[in-house]
This record gives C-alpha cells, sequence and structure tokens, in this order.
C-alpha cells in the first residue's frame, strides 16, 4: 500500500495492487496532479502473456499524459473523454503493429476530481463508488453481459456477480476503434470516499460486506489494508487461484461547488428563510403593540430593520445561487427567488411551505435510511442479527406509514395490500414474510421487489 502523494488540497488517498493467485499482475493504477484536478486511473489488463499488462500500463499512461496537457480553460469531462478515446486509440495501433497482440484490452476507470466536482469515466467492469457516512452514494454500472440481465430484470446484481459469465464484458479498450466511456459528474462533500477497483476486489464479496469493510473503517490506509488482506484471505481459502487485485481510496477534504439538488448548504439556506419569515412576523406583532399617540418613528425604524435584513438575505441566496448552482439546481433557484417575493408580501405563508418543504426532505431522508436497511438485509446472512435488523426495518416502516397516509395520500394498500386470490404485495407484509429471514436468490429477489416499492414511493413525495 502507498500513499497518493498530492499537492492539492482537495483530497488524500492510497493505493493498493496485489498479484493475488495470477502468475502476473495484470492490473495497472496510476495518479497525477493535472492542471484539471487530482487524476486517479485504475485499468485491469487481458490477452494472452504479458499484454494484458502491457494494455493497462499503456492505457494508463496515455489517459495520465493526455490530462497533464490540458489547460484550465478546457472542459475537464472532454479532456477525459478524449484521453480515454486516445488510449484506446494508441492500443489498436500497438495491435496493428503485432497482430499477435489480437485479443489485448483493458478495462478503464478514471476519477478526475478537482474543487468543483468529480468525474467519474469507465469502460469495462471495474468500478467506481462513492460513499458517504458510510453509505454507497454512487456506483458505476458495468459493461458486462450478466450486468445487461440485471438491467433487463433477469437476474439481480448479487446473481450476476457469481454468475460464471460475470467476467464478460461488452466493452474495453482495444476492442475497438469506435469506443466512447460512460461519464458522470458527481457533487462531493466533505468526507466523502470514492473508491476505483478491479473485480478482484468486488467480485470476492457481496456488495454490502464490502461497502462495510471499505466506508465503515474510520482510517483511510486502514480500509485499503483492511480490503486487500480480506480479498486475499477469502482467496487463498477457496484455492489461491483468485484474481489479481487493485483498489485506489480517496477521501474529500472539503465540500465541492457543485451541489447536490437538497445539498447540507441549501438546508441552510431554506432554515435561513424560515428565520427571516420569523423575524418579519416578530417585527409585525411588536409594531402591533404600539398604542395611539405613540412616537412612530421607532416603528418605522423596526420595519426599516426588517426591510434591510430581508434585502440583504435576499441579496446573499441570489448571490448564493448564481454563483453555486449549475443547470441541474435551476428549478431550486425559481423555487428561492418565488420564496423571497413570498417573504416579502406574506411572510406567514411563506413560514408555512418552507416547513411543509423540511417536512417533506426529512420523510424523503428516513425512507432512504429504509432502503438501505434493506439493501443491507438483502445481503446478511440468516441468524440473529438478520432478524434483529429486519425487526428495527419493519418498526421504522410502521412509525413512518401514518404520516406518508395523512401528508402525501400514500394508500394503505402499499403497507397491507393484498390481491384477490390472497397473494400479499404490501411493504409490511412482504417483510413479514418467512423468505424475508433467509439468504437465498429467492430472498434477494424478494428484497429487490420492496425496495423498489420503498423507491417508488419516495419518487411519488419528490
Amino acid at each position: 500500500m502507498i500513499p497518493i502523494n498530492t499537492q492539492l488540497p482537495i483530497a488524500v488517498g492510497f493505493v493498493d495492487s496485489r498479484q493475488g493467485g495470477r502468475a502476473e499482475n495484470q492490473d495497472t493504477c496510476g495518479y497525477a496532479d493535472t492542471p484539471l484536478g487530482l487524476l486517479v486511473v485504475v485499468c485491469d489488463g487481458m490477452g494472452g502473456g504479458p499484454s494484458g499488462k502491457a494494455a493497462s500500463s499503456t492505457a494508463t499512461d496515455v489517459i495520465i499524459q493526455t490530462v497533464r496537457s490540458g489547460k484550465l480553460s478546457d472542459s475537464p469531462l472532454t479532456v477525459l473523454q478524449q484521453a480515454i478515446k486516445m488510449a484506446n486509440q494508441a492500443l489498436i495501433s500497438e495491435i496493428q503493429k503485432k497482430p499477435a497482440l489480437r485479443g489485448m484490452g483493458t478495462t478503464v476507470t478514471a476519477l478526475l476530481i478537482n474543487e468543483y466536482s468529480a468525474i467519474a469515466a469507465y469502460v469495462g467492469d471495474s468500478r467506481i463508488y462513492q460513499f458517504r457516512r458510510g453509505h454507497k452514494k454512487f456506483r458505476t454500472f458495468d459493461h458486462s453481459m450478466v450486468f445487461e440481465m440485471v438491467r433487463n430484470g433477469t437476474i439481480n446484481e448479487e446473481q450476476a456477480r457469481l454468475s460464471e459469465q460475470s467476467n464478460m464484458i461488452t466493452k474495453a479498450l482495444g476492442a475497438n476503434s469506435d469506443i466512447e466511456a460512460d461519464i458522470v459528474e458527481l457533487p462531493y462533500e466533505k468526507g466523502d470516499r470514492f473508491m476505483l477497483c478491479t473485480d478482484g476486489i468486488w467480485g470476492m464479496f457481496p456488495e454490502r460486506k464490502l461497502i462495510d469493510i471499505v466506508a465503515g473503517t474510520s482510517s483511510l490506509g486502514g480500509a485499503v489494508e483492511s480490503i486487500v488482506i480480506r480479498v486475499d484471505e477469502e482467496g487463498i481459502a477457496n484455492g489461491g487461484k483468485h484474481d489479481n487485485l487493485t483498489v485506489a481510496l480517496i477521501e474529500t477534504n472539503s465540500n465541492s461547488i457543485l451541489k447536490e439538488k437538497m445539498s447540507t448548504k441549501i438546508r441552510n439556506i431554506l432554515f435561513a428563510l424560515i428565520f427571516i419569515c420569523c423575524v418579519s412576523i416578530a417585527g409585525n406583532i411588536i409594531q402591533g403593540f404600539y398604542l395611539p399617540g405613540q412616537a412612530v418613528a421607532s416603528s418605522k425604524s423596526e420595519e426599516l430593520d426588517i426591510e434591510a435584513l430581508q434585502k440583504v438575505w435576499s441579496e446573499k441566496l441570489q448571490a448564493e445561487f448564481d454563483e453555486k448552482l449549475r443547470k441541474s439546481e435551476q428549478e431550486q433557484k425559481r423555487t428561492i427567488d418565488s420564496l423571497s417575493q413570498i417573504i416579502t408580501n406574506n411572510p406567514g405563508k411563506a413560514k408555512e411551505y418552507m416547513e411543509v418543504i423540511i417536512n417533506q426532505y426529512d420523510i424523503i431522508e428516513r425512507l432512504d435510511d429504509i432502503i438501505n436497511n434493506l439493501q443491507e438485509l438483502r445481503d446478511v446472512s440468516e441468524g440473529k442479527e438478520k432478524e434483529q435488523k429486519l425487526k428495527e426495518t419493519v418498526a421504522m416502516v410502521q412509525k413512518l406509514e401514518p404520516e406518508l397516509k395523512k401528508k402525501y395520500g400514500i394508500s394503505e394498500n402499499e403497507f397491507n395490500g393484498k390481491e384477490k386470490n390472497g397473494r400479499e404485495y404490501g411493504i409490511l407484509l412482504l417483510l413479514k414474510q418467512n423468505i424475508a429471514k433467509e439468504n437465498s436468490s429467492r430472498a434477494q429477489s424478494h428484497y429487490d421487489s420492496i425496495i423498489n416499492r420503498v423507491k417508488e414511493i419516495r419518487d411519488k413525495i419528490k
């Protein structure tokens, strides 16, 4: 394990790459400070003899060199996409020069992180994860045959991981000249962790266990060390022929400029708006207590103070949104502008409206907690731990049920519904079935169904 030596203050990280039970390590990991941010690349090579290692190392070198030559005025997304295309072309050129290298190729994951955002790009089945407060926030979707089956609903992700066809990928660098990486721009918060890893890491355990090890270990270096040791131990215990394993783990030191639709910053702004409402209401009450004949100057002063406070906060909010928010947050900007107008004209109504919004996001967060619990239950083994977690999850749903029905019109059937033939489909009824206590592929599909139902409820509230 080695630290990522970066001069940029945005993040820290560690990388480790091991041979596993193979004759050669065909994985490659590289990193570099660039004009566009900290770049980390992980590639998993394929092909006979030394060609797999040649493919992964060539791709890593070309991507790093290309991004390093980028300018501050360039679009990081465009530069990273172009760098991956150039790496692909470099491999194809090598194959054309040396036909014996035919079949050479590599997966690629690349993370370019700067003050504005984190850009994740990938081709193949190596992955990029984003973790926040111990939970999975984002993960790439494998370019593989089994994950196409997951997308179509034929199998679930755990069945895909255990499939004998799990290593059959549908996209790779070096396979054809027309390659396009999947690329996404992500906001991040201080303390978020990004993990780049090959299938030798994520293919060894159920995802829930992987998350617990990587996101649940407080020390960043300790998390990397723990995961590679556990993977090696598991591989040795199962015959010692396990795949190469490579992982890079990066932790952010600050919040990105790019924000999510409901980030912590925006939540604070909403609370500030409520404060303005309260100040306005208090000012009106104070004015109401003045008796006829009293000096009016004081009342006018209070009124001007309130108006000045409203103006300052309105200008502050406008500046905040003009500077920080981009296209994805234009709808929220319009909402805040509307609220500023409501505050001026009717502070009481604004306060009520803001309370509704905050309650809505509180409900969404509680539903997300239920989804996280269900994902853990899906992967955990049978026993007392699973039964206790199941009991907690049922209690969480039951506690939220009345509010969902009363305030958001979620029907009773969503929780306790049965078909005419007696088949149960309500969330609470499904959780109380015996299959919910099992650890089987059938049970995992059962939990996937429950998770989808909870997500549908959450989407209705959004």
